[in-house]
């Protein structure tokens, strides 16, 4: 009887198959836990940008010469965000300084720093917008 005509799976066929396998769901593994990290860092950041966007509207739709009043740091509630709001008279930025043609108390710049933890590392959302006197 000649070895090679007999059909059948070997135990060699039966490894291979079941490291190739075992290849193959450990990547599939990796893959997954790598899309879910990605998207936790997408959501808090998309989640930070927005508590940055509300601050600048709230600004925006408060009193000229009350806007100072908003400005501030602090923690948001118990989300794990940290908010810092600085409104600064254009006139008196660094770069304006010396320009005669700017006045001063027409134009606001307002800049919102979101800060939270992602993992081992502070991440930032910055926005700036510039608000106007309405006379």
């Amino acid at each position: 009887m000649d070895i090679k005509s007999q059909k059948g799976i070997t135990t060699i066929d039966v490894t291979i198959s079941i490291i190739i396998i075992t290849l193959f769901v450990a990547l599939i593994a990796t893959l997954m836990y790598m899309i879910r990290s990605n998207s936790n860092t997408i959501e808090r950041k998309a989640e930070a940008t927005n508590y940055a966007i509300n601050t600048i509207e709230e600004i925006k739709a408060a009193n000229f010469e009350e806007a100072e009043n908003l400005a501030g740091e602090g923690n948001i509630g118990d989300t794990g965000y940290y908010k810092k709001v600085t409104i600064t008279d254009y006139a008196d930025l660094p770069e304006n300084q010396g320009d005669s043609t700017i006045l001063p108390g027409l134009v606001k710049k307002v800049t919102v720093e979101i800060s939270y933890q992602n993992g081992n590392t502070t991440e930032t959302v910055d926005l700036s917008a510039v608000i106007t006197k309405n006379d």
